[in-house]
């Protein structure tokens, strides 16, 4: 099975990618195959995956995902859906088996609505803000290690969307994380349209202001190419102001890349297929999903943004 060190070890870094604020470096790894999973926004474009409450009357932390196609979907951590009674984010990257029934953990991203609006969940075109990610990784492997189950706290949740909301000046009469990214991606079409996938790109370091902010890699160029405009959005909304000339220290990047790579990691069951790997060290703190005998997805922050301020 392949470790994460060893993926860290066969990427290679390309030519950095900037504009205004943000950024990006493209990870990249010559890759034989493709994906043998679907991401969520495909299956449900074939409408193979359904993701509802978990009974009429619901439960915040839990969503079932009912997924009918022939192989296994992809939820990443932090992926929003909308509808129903209130819009969810994922609290972890996982694997819904072909043919399966699932409830998954999710944490609430609009704290004024608790009514049918759907009777099933859309994906949205965005992630979780990449400091509120942050958190949230640290908050899920607080969880797993003290309760066994990957749960967040959902008062900092809502807490944090609160704070994004009054800081961007967005009324939203739900709080909904949603209206914050309607009234946002508009301004933020410029960040996104800057950036593309490269060949072979695998997955990206993030960096605003001259200072790293986050990495994505995952196990197939198309699946990074795919998520790309999901995952800018959650980078882009943190740029406050007027952007920095400082530039991103290349030994910053091998540091960065280093820690996360000596990071202690500690294994427990994924819900689904495979394990769920969850990273920490005093300047890095991260997760990983490990499946099918490779490392599918990683995320890694810098435990300064995973410092809880409410």
């Amino acid at each position: 099975m392949e470790t994460l060190q060893q993926l860290l070890k066969n990427i290679e870094l390309s030519t950095a990618q900037i504009f205004g604020a943000l950024t990006v470096i493209p990870l990249v790894r010559s890759v034989t195959g493709s994906a043998d999973y679907w991401t969520l926004d495909e299956a449900m474009a074939h409408n193979w995956v359904t993701i509802t409450e978990v009974s009429e009357a619901g439960a915040v932390p839990e969503l079932l995902c009912s997924n009918t196609s022939d192989r296994s979907v992809l939820l990443l951590d932090g992926e929003e859906v909308e509808g129903a009674k209130q819009n969810r984010i994922f609290n972890l990257t996982l694997l819904v088996p072909a043919h399966t029934n699932l409830n998954i953990p999710v944490s609430c991203v609009e704290r004024g609505r608790w009514r049918y609006r759907s009777r099933t969940f859309k994906t949205a075109k965005h992630t979780y803000h990449a400091s509120g990610r942050a958190k949230k990784i640290q908050q899920v492997t607080r969880a797993l290690k003290q309760q066994g189950r990957p749960y967040a706290d959902q008062h900092q949740i809502w807490a944090e969307v609160d704070e994004h909301l009054e800081v961007l000046e967005c009324d939203s009469p739900t709080s909904a994380m949603a209206d914050l990214y309607a009234q946002e991606l508009p301004k933020l079409a410029d960040y996104t349209a800057a950036f593309q996938a490269i060949t072979n790109q695998v997955g990206a370091i993030f960096a605003l202001n001259g200072q790293i902010w986050g990495l994505e890699l995952f196990d197939f160029p198309s699946t990074f190419a795919q998520l790309l405009p999901k995952l800018l959005p959650s980078y882009a909304l943190e740029v406050r102001g007027v952007p920095d000339p400082t530039p991103l220290a290349p030994q910053a990047v091998t540091d960065f890349l280093q820690n996360l790579s000596q990071a202690d990691a500690e294994t427990f069951p994924a819900l689904a297929e495979g394990l769920d790997i969850r990273l920490s060290s005093p300047t890095v703190v991260g997760s990983a999903l490990v499946a099918k005998e490779r490392v599918i997805h990683v995320s890694a922050f810098p435990n300064t943004l995973a410092t809880e301020t409410y």
